[in-house]
């Protein structure tokens, strides 16, 4: 079953490509497109045009299909996240990944204080850009939601840290 051309999707499973590219040192579509099973010289083309969700030929989608993309979950180890991240935010969700349970009090105290800037940053953004014009254009609101997104995932991951904690004592 092929994976529809949402634009979101084929750029982060772009960027986590070419991340784990940067990661290993590697040119990462030839090593990755024999895995996916486009062979030959022109694999990693292939698997580029596969990729490319601009140009899309209904007739002759090159769309990559559910198997591959979970090969390329399995193969691109910690850059998944990106992709992982980028489905869960497109569907309402938050991705995030195991978090290391909470040993101390400073543990704790610092992921509040990484949430409290993140809101912080949040509600000074909207601010700067309410007031600027009075009006929360596009590219603002795409800045608001990304830095919403964060505190979300940070407030996720004390939660997991809080309820570690507590497994620990019981």
């Amino acid at each position: 079953m092929a994976l529809s051309k949402h634009p979101f999707l084929y750029k982060a499973i772009g960027l986590a490509i070419e991340r784990f590219g940067e990661r290993h040192h590697i040119t990462a579509r030839q090593h990755l497109a024999p895995l996916l099973g486009f062979t030959g010289k022109n694999g990693s083309i292939q698997l580029g045009t596969s990729l490319n969700h601009t140009t899309y030929n209904p007739s002759s989608p090159h769309s990559l299909s559910i198997d591959q993309l979970a090969v390329l979950l399995d193969e691109l180890g910690g850059d998944r996240h990106i992709i992982l991240d980028a489905l869960a935010r497109e569907y309402g969700g938050v991705f995030h990944s195991n978090a290391p349970s909470a040993s101390t009090h400073d543990d704790v105290r610092d992921q509040l204080i990484e949430i409290a800037g993140l809101t912080g940053d949040l509600s000074k953004r909207y601010l700067e850009f309410k007031n600027n014009d009075g009006v929360v254009d596009d590219l603002e609101t795409e800045e608001l939601e990304n830095i919403a997104y964060e505190a979300r995932k940070q407030l996720r991951s004390f939660e997991e840290m809080v309820a570690a904690g507590r497994e620990k004592k019981e």
